[in-house]
């Protein structure tokens, strides 16, 4: 017969196995599940900004069907703004509802920064966004924008105006969408001194304005450069009109929405001088992480846009810093491993990516301009624009 300690501590040997396998069979079925990643993005027709969001998820495909992150899949919500702020509001509280929504990545449009970004603070939910247009966007501490957005896209245009192609008389006409005037606005208080006596004249027009009569007004004006901020649409509306009434001796400057296969394609002149700011990597280069964003791309239909790399780039980030974290995935462990991750040279971006502690993020100021050659962008001068950190408070 076994003695009273003998037996106590055999039943100490059940206790812990039984602990043990019921350890394991949580871990297991926390391994089962998938990392919920959501999106807030503008999805519809007439001021859409899909191609992030759709990249992103093209990403994750590609992550799944390679074993996903540690052997778990990623399942992605990407939902629509909608058309207003009350919205946006609605889709962003459905991600924030659901504690399983450990980041939100690939997300982009007018809406989502200013209405939601205190909510997203308020959740500890970070949001990794593949295309940030509004100034609340590089004002917050959970969201992080992955290209230069506007603003910078601005600095960057006028310096490569002046700095590079030696222009002294630059006009700059600005699109006016909703809540992004105050960033403009901030961005030209921000010029160095010889970059602002180089703007001969500054244009702010809605996306319904006469088109015609501002490319004649700008013409008129004689000037050596001239900088136009529109997305795509109105670039290629813009552009109609230039060549309508003729390009003349003019560096025309786009921001990186112009940097598309769709409006290389539609630029007639031969002698067009016209140029854009990629702020990603140019997809030119022949490197390996461009030639496998490509090919995710061309799997996806999706077309070769600073859209599409910013969306593939946020996705690319998050398996990056997932894979890192030990323990489990969550709202609380992304964060702190996303703020922890030390200045790191990623894909596509033409500086050292970091997000640290700061309470405001633009961790992306880099430039490329590249330049029209006979249907084709090229690469203007392979040196990167880098406009200064920005100070405290939204750009």
């Amino acid at each position: 017969m076994r003695s009273l300690p003998s037996v106590r501590s055999a039943w100490r040997w059940m206790a812990g196995a039984l602990l043990a396998a019921a350890c394991a069979t949580v871990a297991l079925a926390q391994s089962d599940r998938p990392i919920r990643v959501g999106a807030v993005s503008a999805l519809g027709v007439q001021a859409g900004f899909p191609e992030s969001s759709q990249a992103a998820r093209r990403y994750f495909d590609a992550v799944n069907a390679a074993g996903g992150v540690n052997g778990r899949r990623i399942e992605y919500v990407s939902l629509d703004e909608g058309p207003n702020p009350q919205t946006a509001a609605s889709a962003a509280r459905r991600l924030i509802a659901d504690p399983e929504v450990v980041a939100l990545v690939g997300g982009s449009g007018l809406f989502d920064c200013p209405v939601n970004a205190a909510a997203y603070a308020a959740a500890g939910l970070v949001s990794l966004q593949g295309a940030s247009v509004a100034p609340e966007c590089f004002a917050s501490s959970h969201i992080v924008p992955m290209n230069n957005g506007p603003y910078l896209g601005l600095e960057n245009a006028v310096a490569y105006a002046v700095e590079q192609l030696k222009q002294q008389r630059v006009c700059l006409t600005v699109l006016d969408l909703p809540g992004m005037a105050s960033g403009y606005q901030r961005a030209l208080a921000r010029l160095k001194p010889a970059l602002k006596a180089a703007l001969d004249d500054v244009a702010f027009i809605a996306p319904d304005a006469d088109f015609a009569a501002a490319v004649r007004e700008r013409l008129a004006r004689r000037c050596g450069a001239i900088v136009f901020t529109g997305h795509e649409p109105t670039v290629l509306r813009w552009l109609d009109e230039a060549q309508k009434q003729g390009l003349g001796e003019v560096d025309w400057i786009f921001l990186t929405p112009a940097y598309t296969d769709r409006v290389a394609k539609a630029i007639r002149d031969p002698q067009a001088r016209m140029h854009a700011m990629a702020e990603f990597e140019p997809w030119q280069s022949a490197s390996l992480a461009m030639l496998d964003w490509k090919r995710v791309m061309r799997e996806g239909n999706l077309p070769l846009s600073a859209l599409s790399q910013g969306g593939y780039v946020s996705a690319q980030l998050f398996v990056r810093v997932a894979r890192g974290i030990n323990g489990p995935v969550s709202r609380a462990s992304f964060t702190q491993a996303l703020r922890e991750l030390p200045p790191t040279p990623l894909s596509f971006l033409g500086m050292p990516f970091h997000v640290g502690p700061a309470q405001a993020h633009a961790p992306n100021r880099a430039s490329l301009p590249v330049v029209w050659r006979n249907g084709l962008w090229k690469i203007a001068a392979p040196v990167w624009i880098q406009a200064p950190p920005l100070a405290a408070g939204p750009p």
